[in-house]
């Protein structure tokens, strides 16, 4: 089956939800039980839509993942789809009832439609209108759900959480003028190790890849990967790199950033003692420096841990997984879309063109791309390398047979 790229959202949307059960500690709940809660749930899919999917049908995406990875979670699209309509009465009458009843509920909701006429209790379903409803924000108040408390919360092994975040930093000399920089620092959160950092001049998601190549090829690939919801943290590309490497992505919940309070501790430790003193002019010297400072913190006692990090990180075992055997590493941190070969055996990415080395015009390909670096990208499964078009090197092609 070809992956298209609304295949390809669904299938993340769909890892979003299992991953929580990739990793589960051994004195959690049973699986069943796992599985019954997770099902209590809603889950907001790419369209805006809230649904709950049932135990088994989750049961179901994670034995296809651990079967063929995050291809296996892609589904044809239904045939029936967008055939079964709302009347434009039954619309209207939702519309004007829940703007004159905020608090009713769903039930009392529909009750009231089948006394009026409006609705005649069977077509369209009852489920049908309950996804309307939900999709279009027409069901009860949200402010009568309970707010959730704030729980602190700790993990006992090295890569079973990693946290990351940026910091704005200071003004750096960047050939006629002054930049500012962001540091942006990977966190574990048992031992508060820092697993990788640095100085960068913006806070894209190619910072975010670097520092991750980087801590993936050292300690190898964590179970959990929590960070706010900036654009990076929140993009298709770490959504995709996190399915391929098995690590589960978690988001702050909006305006309570009190889960991330282990890194934002350690931001006020750089701004205190490194910041403050810190006269660095260009951003090789600035992260130079850093290092040095960053040696100096894992060899520190820290207060909550009773000893450096860097001990607290020997003493135990690391639950990081290896990174599996492949000729380069940043293969798995590459973005991928499908596209069509064209008759000259080129293909279009970006508006740049590309030569292929065995074209098949008209065929689609899976390409393999870094964002941030188009001179080269890669396709099909070999992940074969193309090149932008070079127009007048080919028509001097035959002047050296």
């Amino acid at each position: 089956m070809e992956t298209t790229d609304a295949n390809m959202e669904t299938a993340i949307w769909r890892y979003g939800i299992i991953s929580p059960l990739l990793h589960e500690h051994p004195d959690q709940q049973g699986k069943g039980q796992r599985l019954e809660a997770m099902g209590r749930q809603t889950y907001v899919r790419n369209n805006g839509e809230r649904i709950t999917v049932s135990p088994e049908t989750i049961r179901k995406w994670l034995t296809r993942y651990r079967q063929g990875g995050l291809p296996a979670l892609c589904d044809r699209e239904r045939c029936d789809k967008g055939k079964h309509t709302i009347p434009d009465t039954v619309v209207e009458a939702m519309i004007s009832l829940r703007k004159d009843h905020p608090r009713w509920t769903m039930t009392r909701f529909f009750e009231h439609m089948v006394e009026q006429g409006v609705w005649d209790g069977r077509r369209p379903s009852r489920s049908t209108l309950y996804r309307f409803a939900k999709s279009h924000n027409l069901v009860r108040d949200p402010h009568l759900q309970p707010a959730a408390s704030c729980r602190s919360f700790a993990f006992e092994t090295f890569g079973q959480l990693w946290m990351a975040d940026f910091l704005h930093g200071p003004k750096i000399q960047q050939g006629r003028y002054k930049r500012k920089t962001y540091l942006h620092v990977i966190l574990d959160d048992s031992a508060r190790y820092v697993v990788s950092g640095g100085f960068y001049l913006s806070e894209k998601v190619e910072s975010l890849m670097c520092d991750l190549m980087i801590a993936v090829r050292r300690f190898g690939i964590p179970q959990r990967f929590y960070t706010d919801n900036g654009a990076c943290y929140t993009s298709r590309h770490l959504k995709i790199v996190c399915a391929r490497l098995g690590t589960q992505l978690i988001h702050t919940p909006p305006y309570r950033p009190q889960g991330r309070g282990k890194v934002e501790r350690f931001f006020r430790s750089v701004r205190d003692q490194f910041l403050a003193v810190d006269t660095s002019k260009t951003l090789d010297q600035l992260n130079a420096a850093f290092q040095k400072w960053l040696e100096h913190y894992h060899h520190r006692r820290h207060s909550a841990l009773g000893c450096p990090p860097l001990k607290k990180r020997l003493a135990g075992q690391s639950v990081c997984q290896p990174v599996p055997e492949v000729n380069d590493i940043e293969s798995l941190f590459m973005m991928e879309r499908r596209c069509r070969i064209y008759k000259d055996g080129t293909i279009r990415l970006f508006k740049q063109v590309f030569e292929i080395i065995d074209p098949i015009p008209g065929k689609r390909v899976t390409v393999y791309y870094k964002p941030w670096d188009l001179s080269c990208i890669y396709y099909g499964t070999f992940l074969k390398p193309a090149f932008r078009l070079n127009m007048g090197a080919n028509a001097h092609r035959f002047d050296h047979p």
